[in-house]
């Protein structure tokens, strides 16, 4: 890559260049006067990529704690586009004898065969791709607010789909270019054909891997699902266990080999650049070619950068979701720091509900104390005999009977005569009325 900076000069280097490139090109585009609407939104886009790359200046330069050497390529990229698509809009300025007053050849504004729209979508690609890096090393650092979590899901699975639309794109334009090089009569033509042929093998390959992993992560899903709404037995957990497991080293090796098909890729797209070369005989289509096989590069590795993310996000966020009637005691709780997303939702007058953070001691104190406050008498109930005095038979048959109500119906109400001047004077066999007594 002929580059401006190289990708040892560093994390800081790289974001400080990233960011330093937006602005100028920022500066540039607001210094001309006519600011149609695509012109509008791309000073927006450059306004929030600037958003995104200050504070990861500000973070590489105060800590080196957070690894986030993934973004070196996407920072690069992002760099020189910004820097090559203002010394375009110089060049394009200058062509047209009209100074930065009078300007009003925007659309004829290109970069990489594309407009102006498509430049904005792909600054749009790199402020997620950095956002997302952001935000996935803080939650392996720390918590982040719950309600972030819904916002943070559909960020990630957003630049997925523009990330594949984006790489659809430059596939396309690669075939495109590959085909035509191969129709040319020469010695590479059978090369060119050969390795076209290879690429689009590889990159079937590669979707059947992403394809059979996502299947993978669906049955686990549903299994987990399972699990949690059914029980099991310790025979069930053990299967279910041994399923997983399988199905886990499955997936390894599924990322393994694609791992390997990615290597095997770039091989091939250098080597299609340079037979590609041979057959343009203009020094612009050269870059071009190069341009986009390095944006290629780039989209591959924010998609990578984005499923990681999402991978993170399964693994450290605990989603909860409590329903209870009745005399409900429900626990949403982490007591191994993973963020907690989800309700407490609980209809009836005994719900209790116990939410945060907690130590392994601290639940099962919590536990022991609100059982024993959801078995204490309530008000109304009959009381205790005295200490000391013998249970009468009623007593007796009374316990038994609340006992086989309470294993069989809950604990429920007992129903007991009110005693009124009205009953008192009642004659015998005639009804009185009945109020409800909570049951022991």
């Amino acid at each position: 890559m002929a580059e401006p900076v190289g990708l040892a000069s560093g994390l800081i280097a790289l974001a400080t260049f990233a960011f330093q490139c937006s602005v100028t090109l920022y500066e540039t585009v607001n210094s001309f006067r006519s600011h149609p609407k695509r012109v509008r939104d791309l000073l927006v886009e450059l306004e929030a990529l600037g958003a995104v790359l200050a504070p990861l200046v500000d973070l590489v330069n105060s800590t080196s704690d957070v690894d986030l050497s993934a973004l070196d390529l996407p920072l690069l990229r992002c760099g020189s586009a910004c820097k090559e698509f203002q010394q375009e809009l110089l060049r394009c300025a200058s062509r047209s004898n009209s100074n930065r007053t009078s300007f009003r050849d925007w659309a004829r504004l290109t970069y990489m065969g594309d407009d102006m729209d498509d430049f904005r979508d792909l600054l749009s690609g790199y402020k997620a791709t950095i956002n997302i890096a952001l935000t996935d090393a803080t939650l392996r650092k720390s918590a982040i607010a719950a309600e972030s979590i819904g916002d943070y899901e559909n960020l990630i699975q957003d630049a997925k789909e523009d990330l594949e639309a984006r790489l659809e794109r430059i596939d396309r334009k690669l075939e495109h270019l590959v085909v035509h090089d191969a129709a040319q009569p020469g010695p590479d033509a059978a090369e060119l054909q050969s390795l076209r042929e290879e690429r689009l093998s590889t990159e079937k390959c590669l979707q059947i891997c992403a394809q059979l992993s996502s299947h993978i992560d669906k049955i686990q899903l549903i299994s987990d699902e399972t699990n949690k709404s059914c029980g099991s037995t310790s025979a069930d957990i053990s299967s279910e266990t041994l399923t997983n497991e399988g199905l886990q080293d499955c997936k390894n090796s599924l990322a393994v080999t694609a791992a390997k098909l990615e290597k095997h890729m770039r091989d091939i797209m250098d080597r299609l650049l340079v037979k590609s070369k041979t057959a343009i005989s203009s020094d612009e289509e050269a870059q071009d070619l190069s341009r986009l096989r390095d944006e290629w590069e780039t989209a591959r590795q924010c998609l990578d950068i984005c499923s990681r993310a999402d991978g993170h996000l399964k693994e450290n966020v605990s989603v909860i979701e409590n329903y209870g009637t009745g005399d409900a005691l429900q626990f949403m709780v982490s007591a191994n720091g993973k963020v907690l997303h989800g309700k407490n939702r609980g209809v009836g007058w005994r719900s209790r509900q116990v939410g945060g953070y907690l130590s392994d001691e601290t639940i099962q104190q919590l536990s022991r104390n609100l059982a024993s406050m959801h078995t204490s008498p309530l008000r109304g109930e009959t009381s205790f005999p005295k200490a000391g005095a013998a249970p009468s038979a009623d007593d007796t048959v009374e316990g038994e009977t609340t006992a086989e109500f309470q294993e069989r119906f809950g604990r429920g109400f007992t129903l007991k005569p009110m005693v009124s001047p009205d009953t008192l004077t009642s004659s015998p066999g005639t009804s009185s009325d009945w109020v409800e007594t909570p049951r022991r």
